[in-house]
């Protein structure tokens, strides 16, 4: 949620607050039951009942400001001019009646940002109010040393990415990809996204920029808002154009996204397409050193001559560093065995894959192929559903435009790594 300039984020924003309140806040107003803690950069007022997780909150939101001040790497902000003002609340009626929630404040579902005053409904699970207070956190520290934080998708997947996080205290680390279900009870970014996924339902880049400050806790677009930021964050090629985007929101108008188009014209297909990709696959897990595509601009054109090419077993999807004409079809063919997991014994797969387990109603190991298109798709709401074909031993495939052909092991991003060898492809022009 945010703001106090014309950008209203409800829950995680909500509506645009334009007074300025002062800073008489919680602080002051802490009594009658309500408990007061003061870190380096964050003074919470709470009615929470565990002083563990109270205690937590502090250390860990000191913690992460420290780590969103290197993910920034913006020397022109001084960190110690910056403290939140923070009310986590069971009870927000008791908040409301001690004037620790001005009026001007509408009402939430979750969480609200005012320039450097949040507001927090305590969750049913301590990860998930963390979650929150570092969301909200992020979106106060965007105004002190950016003086904004851009459009809507801008604003709340900055919030999402930044709010992340694993562990606690000291020992806690923003900007992480959860590994499990577990680890962030009740976050639920994850499951909204398979359900659009399932619904046909994935979002152009053109829809996520798109999105009005009016998402009044719209767990999807939060979601799709973050993948982006995350998208933007997660390939070297794109990481400086992030942190001049982040200096330029304090325009939270049109302004902002054509900045964007621009910084990123040269480079635009391959963002969409990699896009497209991200966007099928992201999930508990994820880890970015085993999912970054490449792709280029400069790949030339296979001209149909024999070629042979090897896939990993512990990588995402891998191209053959060439674009492929529409109008032919060819011959894949497969060889090799790889090792999947390491229980009482080796789990080796082939080419078509161990049917004692299944991902995405595939056999887990089955080799597979993404015919990805060149162009850009049209600007239609939602993406096409990905051309992902099992290539087993072998495959006849009639490419119909000019695309990236792309292997990959069917299995869940987050059990890449326990994997071991690869598969040989050969390439051939069917006559």
């Amino acid at each position: 949620m945010n703001r106090s300039l014309p950008i209203l984020c409800i829950y995680l924003v909500a509506a645009t607050v334009s007074a300025v309140f002062a800073m008489s806040d919680c602080a002051v107003h802490a009594a009658d039951g309500l408990i007061r803690r003061e870190g380096q950069f964050i003074e919470l007022t709470t009615d929470l009942d565990s002083d563990d997780e109270i205690n937590k909150l502090v250390s860990t939101f000191d913690a992460a400001v420290t780590q969103w001040v290197t993910f920034w790497n913006d020397e022109s902000f001084d960190p110690a001019a910056f403290k939140v003002q923070a009310c986590v609340m069971r009870d927000e009626s008791l908040f409301r009646q001690q004037g620790l929630i001005p009026n001007e404040i509408p009402s939430f579902p979750f969480g609200y940002a005012s320039g450097q005053r949040i507001w927090i409904k305590a969750q049913p699970s301590e990860y998930y109010t963390r979650h929150l207070v570092l969301h909200e956190g992020t979106h106060a520290y965007m105004f002190a040393a950016f003086d904004g934080a851009g459009t809507t998708w801008f604003q709340e997947g900055t919030a999402e990415l930044l709010g992340l996080h694993s562990g606690t205290g000291q020992s806690v680390k923003v900007n992480a990809i959860p590994a499990d279900r577990e680890s962030v009870p009740y976050w639920g970014r994850f499951k909204r996204m398979d359900q659009l996924r399932a619904e046909g339902q994935i979002p152009t880049i053109e829809t996520v920029m798109g999105y009005q400050p009016n998402l009044i806790g719209d767990v999807g677009s939060y979601a799709w808002s973050w993948a982006f930021v995350d998208l933007l964050q997660g390939y070297p090629a794109y990481r400086k154009s992030l942190l001049e985007f982040a200096t330029a929101g304090s325009d939270q108008g049109p302004d902002f996204d054509r900045l964007v188009r621009q910084k990123l014209q040269d480079q635009w297909p391959i963002v969409s397409a990699r896009w497209r990709l991200l966007s099928h696959d992201l999930d508990y897990g994820f880890d970015w050193s085993r999912e970054q595509v490449e792709l280029s601009m400069t790949d030339g054109l296979w001209r149909g001559q024999p070629m042979q090419t090897n896939v990993k077993a512990d990588q995402g999807w891998q191209t053959i560093g060439a674009r492929v004409p529409g109008g032919i079809k060819i011959r894949l063919q497969a060889s090799g065995q790889i090792t999947l997991a390491e229980t009482t014994r080796p789990w080796i797969s082939e080419p078509s894959g161990i049917t004692l387990e299944y991902h995405r109603d595939r056999p887990l190991g089955q080799l597979l192929v993404c015919v990805l298109p060149n162009a850009i798709p049209d600007k239609s709401e939602f993406l096409e559903p990905l051309e992902i074909h099992a290539v087993k031993d072998e495959l006849e495939l009639e490419i119909k435009q000019y695309s990236w052909l792309l292997f990959r092991v069917n299995e869940a991003s987050g059990n890449l790594s326990d994997n071991r060898g690869s598969f040989d492809v050969s390439l051939s022009v069917k006559p």
